[in-house]
């Protein structure tokens, strides 16, 4: 996980198709790429790449082995970067999102929830600087 990038300023591009494997520079919900998903008879989010992609919630995503963060920006944490891990007070984390063998990469989250395995949340509660720029 690297530093936060600048802000993404192009205009909005909502994607058109989420099926594909390589998704690049557009905007999307992340329940519309799960439903993607859904719609090819499968049940998480696997082998994607994505690129430059502003991802709205309200969601939990949850990651699970292969998922990598590459110069993300997590969305505002309103100042407590705990304030975007859902940690699942069982053994599953029911209502959110699985991924498996994804990488984000120069993306930004608005109004995402992050859950995985322990590892995975210490690496989360190691960034400090996540908010996005208030304008």
């Amino acid at each position: 996980m690297a530093d936060t990038p600048p802000p993404i300023t192009r205009p909005v591009n909502v994607a058109r198709d989420l099926s594909v494997s390589d998704i690049r520079d557009v905007d999307f919900s992340l329940f519309d790429l799960f439903a993607a998903e859904m719609m090819l008879g499968r049940s998480l989010v696997e082998g994607k790449t994505v690129t430059g992609c502003r991802i709205q919630g309200p969601a939990v995503l949850l990651a699970s082995t292969g998922v990598t963060f590459d110069g993300v920006n997590f969305g505002d944490s309103g100042g407590d970067i705990r304030n975007l891990i859902m940690k699942p007070e069982g053994s599953k984390a029911i209502g959110a999102i699985p991924f498996r063998d994804c990488a984000f990469v120069n993306c930004e989250f608005y109004g995402v929830g992050f859950t995985g395995d322990a590892a995975f949340l210490e690496q989360i509660r190691a960034l400090q600087t996540l908010s996005l720029p208030v304008s």
